[in-house]
Formats: C-alpha cells, sequence, structure tokens
C-alpha cells in the first residue's frame, strides 16, 4: 500500500471561514423572530450536511446520503412557506442556497443513477422556491439583467457535478488500465522464471532415473534439488495466477539488461550539471540473487522515482539513489533536496497513474512504498520489500 505523510490541508478551513460568513450574513438581516431562526438553521443544516456528504459517498453510504439530501430539502421546501406565511425576508438565505447548490453537484458527482433522481429533485425545487423568500432580488443592479436565475444555478451546479463524475469514471479507468498493464508485464517477467523451474525439474528428474540405479545417493540428491525447485515453482506460479485475473497471457521473450546495468544508466542519464544525481549501492546488496520480478520492481521504482525529481522539483540540485539491506528487508530510496516551496509550480499535472502501478508490483512482492517529504527537507520515495526475494537464487 503506498503510504503518503499526511499534510494539513486548507481547503476545510476555508470552507468553514465562508460558511460563517454567510450564516452572519444572514442573521445580519433576517430577522429575531422563530422564522428568522429557522432561515439561519435551515442554512446551517445545509452547509454542515455538505460538508460531510463527500465522506459519507466515499464509504459506499449512499443510502445514507440520499437520507440526509432529502431531508435538508424538505427542510429548505418546509422553511420557504415559513418565510411565506408570515413575511417576506430580505434574504433568500444564502447560507442555506449555497449548501443546497453544494448538496446538487455532489449528488451528481457521487450518487448511484436511482439516489441521484430522488435526491436532485427535491434539491431543485428547494433551490427554485428560495427566490420567493426574497422578491427584491430583482430590483438588485447584478441580478436585474439575468432572467431565470434560480433555474440556472441549479442547472450550472448539476452540470459540473456531471462533468466531475465523468472524471472520476475516467480516471478510474486509466488507474485500471495501467494496474491491468502492471499485473500483465509483471507476468512476462515471471513467465520466463517458471518456465525456468519447470525445465530444471525435467532435466534433474531425467538425470535422477538414469542414476537410480547405479548412484542411490546421487539420485537422492537430484530428487530433493526436485523437491525444493517445484516448491519454489509453484510461489512464482501462485503469484502467476493471482496477478492474472483473466484469460489474457503471453509469453514474449526479451533480452534482459542486469538490474544493477539498468540502474546506472537510469542514474546516468539523469545527472547534469544543475542537477547531480548520485548512486549508493551498500555491500549487503547482491543484485545477481534477485528473481526477474524483483530486479524490474527496483529499476522501475529508480525511473519513477527519478521522473519525479524532473517533473516536480526542478530546483533540486542533488539527487540521491541508494539500494540498502536493513532489518531483512531491501530498501530503495530516492531523494531530492528541494524544499516544499521550491517543489511548484510544476508544468505537469499529476495523475498518480505511475505510483499506481509501482505499488502493485511493492504489494505483490510483500513489501511497501512510501512518498513524502523528509524532516530534515527534501522529498523522498521509498520502497521496503522482504530481503527473502534478494535471497531465493534460482536453481
Amino acid at each position: 500500500m503506498l503510504r503518503i505523510p499526511h499534510r494539513p490541508a486548507a481547503g476545510p478551513s476555508v470552507m468553514m471561514g465562508l460558511s460563517a460568513l454567510l450564516l452572519l450574513l444572514d442573521a445580519s438581516v433576517v430577522s429575531r423572530t422563530h422564522v428568522g431562526l429557522a432561515v439561519l438553521a435551515s442554512g446551517a443544516l445545509a452547509l454542515g450536511t455538505a460538508a460531510v456528504q463527500t465522506g459519507v459517498h466515499r464509504t459506499g453510504r449512499h443510502v445514507v446520503a440520499c437520507g440526509l439530501t432529502v431531508l435538508v430539502a424538505t427542510s429548505s421546501l418546509l422553511t420557504t412557506s415559513l418565510v411565506q406565511g408570515t413575511f417576506l425576508q430580505r434574504t433568500p438565505g444564502w447560507a442555506e442556497l449555497c449548501g443546497l447548490l453544494a448538496l446538487l453537484c455532489l449528488t451528481c458527482r457521487y450518487a448511484r443513477p436511482t439516489l441521484l433522481v430522488v435526491s436532485s429533485i427535491p434539491l431543485f425545487a428547494a433551490v427554485m422556491r428560495t427566490e420567493e423568500r426574497a422578491p427584491v432580488l430583482s430590483d438588485l443592479p447584478v441580478f436585474r439583467e439575468v432572467n431565470g436565475l434560480f433555474i440556472l444555478m441549479p442547472v450550472a451546479f448539476a452540470l459540473l457535478g456531471g462533468y466531475l463524475r465523468s472524471e472520476d469514471g475516467r480516471r478510474r479507468s486509466a488507474a485500471q488500465d495501467v494496474r491491468r498493464a502492471e499485473r500483465l508485464d509483471l507476468a512476462r517477467d515471471l513467465h520466463d522464471h517458471v518456465a525456468h523451474y519447470v525445465t530444471a525439474i525435467v532435466v534433474q528428474a531425467q538425470a535422477g532415473e538414469h542414476t537410480a540405479e547405479r548412484d542411490p545417493a546421487t539420485a537422492r540428491k537430484l530428487f530433493a534439488n526436485i523437491e525444493q525447485t517445484g516448491q519454489e515453482g509453484l510461489v512464482a506460479m501462485n503469484r502467476m495466477v493471482g496477478l492474472l485475473r483473466t484469460s489474457e497471457t503471453a509469453a514474449a521473450q526479451a533480452t534482459v539488461t542486469p538490474v544493477m546495468t539498468s540502474i546506472k544508466e537510469l542514474v546516468w542519464r539523469a545527472d547534469s550539471a544543475g542537477q547531480r544525481t548520485s548512486l549508493e549501492i551498500v555491500d549487503e546488496v547482491k543484485a545477481d540473487d534477485w528473481p526477474p520480478q524483483l530486479a524490474k520492481t527496483v529499476q522501475r521504482l529508480v525511473q519513477e522515482g527519478l521522473t519525479n525529481v524532473r517533473k516536480h522539483a526542478r530546483s533540486a540540485t542533488a539527487v540521491q539513489v541508494r539500494l540498502e539491506v536493513e532489518a531483512g528487508r531491501l530498501v530503495i530510496r530516492v531523494r531530492d533536496n528541494a524544499t516544499g516551496q521550491q517543489r511548484g509550480p510544476s508544468w505537469f499535472r499529476p495523475s498518480g497513474f505511475g505510483m499506481v502501478g509501482l505499488t502493485e508490483r511493492v504489494v505483490e512482492l510483500g513489501g511497501e512504498l512510501s512518498s513524502g517529504p523528509m524532516p530534515e527537507g527534501g522529498w523522498e520515495l521509498s520502497a521496503s520489500i522482504p530481503v527473502k526475494w534478494a535471497d531465493r537464487k534460482p536453481r
């Protein structure tokens, strides 16, 4: 699983400030009666529900989200009827109106199709009826030239929600394509590895058949090797089966460059006068013992780390790639010395798809991937993989 250190976001604080400002604006113009209090309470309910709606949808509680939305819309409609039954306020309830529009946008973005209809219709009605609370809006310079403002607003927010929904679907589809491509790529790497095991079993079995009678000791050793090779082959095969959820298989053969040679070439290409890139490999790291899937994962991690530095930390003057063994785990780190302020702005829009595929590889090997700022400054991408994968040498 990819772990990214939590950094406080300014968004919630800004939204809370705007919500408080809108409620103060309503409080300054509504009457100090039960009707005015109803307008303020309805506004607070709408804003509060909008604030928690994203979290409710993302946890899969779509029915609860629909119920809350209908509750807010019903409260707004009742408040409008209460205002009409007494006297006209000088405001439609700006906090309530903004909350209703935000809920409409979130509903169109996250709600399931059936619940979308159930939730959006009451919201549309509630927004359009808020116009009846403040007919003096037509006398204001900004609104005088706009016909059907309270119809255009919900339509615009519904379209915004629909657009964000399509973007979410596109990103999910792209992320799934990346995962599928990584699984197939890793399966192709595993293919040669598993084929090697099977070939070794066949050869040793044939040799054992001919030496069983003449040299029983050698035959017993061969059959012991067959057992061990078969167990290792089953481990690799189980991982391949786990990766290939569909019948898509490939046995493409490719010329494999030694992993350390590939990593040195990546570092050499990234090195420049303005951004010195260095490689440090601790003596305990023995790349010759790595199976193909581990070697490809380490290469991809170094490549992704250096690519992220070029994209998002161009002001970094030093980049370090380090491979070492810690507490029985192979640790790969890619660090730069760009501070948080120096990391932006970037010319590239972060998609996260490279990290999605990399996470898929690392997790399949039983490892962990993390990315985030370092306490002493700079940014680090690191992976920790059980060293048993480096110790298991094919026979």
